[in-house]
């Protein structure tokens, strides 16, 4: 189903004269889509209705309250992202244009190829999984946050659109927004029958519901073909090795590493081309700048008790006399994750060594920086390359992944003026 998706991701010129206006000159953008697909966020209330469907109402507020849960919260939130979500395609329809909702299982390339425009109804988990499956510059993705006093939303829309989208929509017919473009990272697996790899879906783990997987979820590799899968793994030669593009792409981060966070992760490392280092740490995290400002970030973040301690060491070893008030510390806290942040338009990737091992055999030259390229041979058992925390790929020993930013991978979204 993917090769259908990545074939029918082709430039479609209608769409880019009629909808999408990217002038040089600074005439306003244009947006006039005929056909929108909202993809809509699966609501606590909901989830627990698909893990359950045996219980009565009664039943699941006794199950939730066993378990600490309050299900008249669970409803409540459950009527506010409704109530957000019939806003916006009111507010579309009012206009004459065509509007499908789907959940993440109904989320197919055939209908993403049926929209103008693919609008995100969530929060920021929402808009990555919309996100992920867009491979093509000239489609783009807004957010809308359905429930925003529960969700940041930091993807989206400001939250003054969560109930009132015909405001957001009245500035984007009229041409009142830019295009912004997010840079997302492309990932190459190699290695031996790479493209016998089936992802897992993150999502239907935790609902447990098998029934769930859609034709979408045959996810399949430009490689190979559906002959190639058949073949007994025993009549493969032995060292053949195989390459292929995942068909989905990273707009927040990728983690790599062992599945249990019990067990070490061993790979091998290589960023931007110079030589192979052994590591031996928690897992590798690689993300872009929309993913700058949150796990990454949150990994290496510089505390106000480490500001302190660190000012406090300096004085001692010095002989100084540094002040370690709290707007000096604030200062040097703020500025230095400052430091770790980029915009999400730059070419690059941010990546962290997390709890690196450093002993006479490992060692770690640099646990944290920026790069064009990277990749990444596992020495691993039972490893996972995982992106944007919805998609889990099989990673363990021999596989190799390399991970780059192209220019006609970027997404593109809307800033309102």
């Amino acid at each position: 189903m993917a090769r259908l998706f990545l074939r029918r991701m082709y430039r479609n010129k209608m769409f880019e004269r009629t909808f999408c206006s990217q002038n040089a000159s600074n005439d306003p953008p244009v947006f006039r889509p005929e056909k929108v697909l909202v993809v809509s966020k699966m609501s606590r209330y909901e989830f627990e209705k698909h893990k359950q469907p045996y219980l009565s109402e009664d039943e699941l507020r006794r199950r939730l309250a066993a378990r600490g849960s309050n299900y008249e919260g669970l409803m409540k939130r459950h009527k506010i992202h409704t109530r957000n979500l019939e806003s916006v395609t009111e507010a579309l329809r009012s206009h004459g244009v065509e509007v499908k909702v789907v959940q993440k299982h109904e989320y197919t390339p055939e209908k993403v190829n049926w929209a103008d425009v693919i609008m995100s109804a969530g929060g920021d988990g929402t808009f990555l999984m919309a996100a992920s499956h867009i491979l093509t510059r000239e489609k783009p993705l807004i957010g809308v946050n359905t429930d925003p006093s529960r969700s940041e939303g930091f993807l989206c829309l400001p939250k003054e659109f969560s109930g009132k989208f015909s405001r957001a929509l009245d500035r984007l017919l009229a041409g009142k927004f830019r295009w912004r473009w997010r840079n997302r990272i492309r990932i190459t697996l190699e290695g031996y029958q790479v493209s016998l790899i089936d992802p897992v879906d993150l999502d239907d783990l935790e609902l447990g519901a098998h029934d769930h997987l859609g034709p979408h979820r045959d996810y399949r590799y430009q490689s190979e073909s559906d002959d190639e899968r058949l073949l007994n793994p025993s009549e493969r030669p032995l060292d053949a090795t195989e390459t292929t593009v995942l068909p989905i792409r990273a707009l927040n981060e990728i983690f790599i590493g062992e599945t249990r966070a019990s067990r070490t992760s061993y790979y091998e490392l290589s960023v931007d081309g110079r030589r192979w280092e052994k590591q031996k740490s928690s897992g590798l995290t690689v993300c872009t700048g929309t993913g700058s400002s949150s796990w990454s970030l949150h990994i290496n973040q510089l505390t106000y008790q480490s500001t302190r301690e660190i000012l406090r060491i300096v004085n001692e070893e010095t002989n100084s006399r540094v002040s370690v008030d709290s707007d000096v510390m604030t200062r040097v806290m703020r500025r230095y994750n400052n430091s770790l942040m980029f915009d999400a338009s730059e070419p690059k990737m941010t990546y962290t060594v997390r709890d690196p091992i450093i002993n006479g055999v490992f060692s770690v030259k640099n646990p944290r920086g920026f790069a064009k390229r990277i990749t990444v041979r596992s020495r691993c058992w039972d490893a996972c390359l995982a992106v944007d925390g919805g998609f889990s790929f099989q990673f363990n020993d021999g596989a190799m992944a390399s991970l780059e930013i192209l220019p006609e991978d970027a997404l593109r979204t809307v800033i309102l003026d």
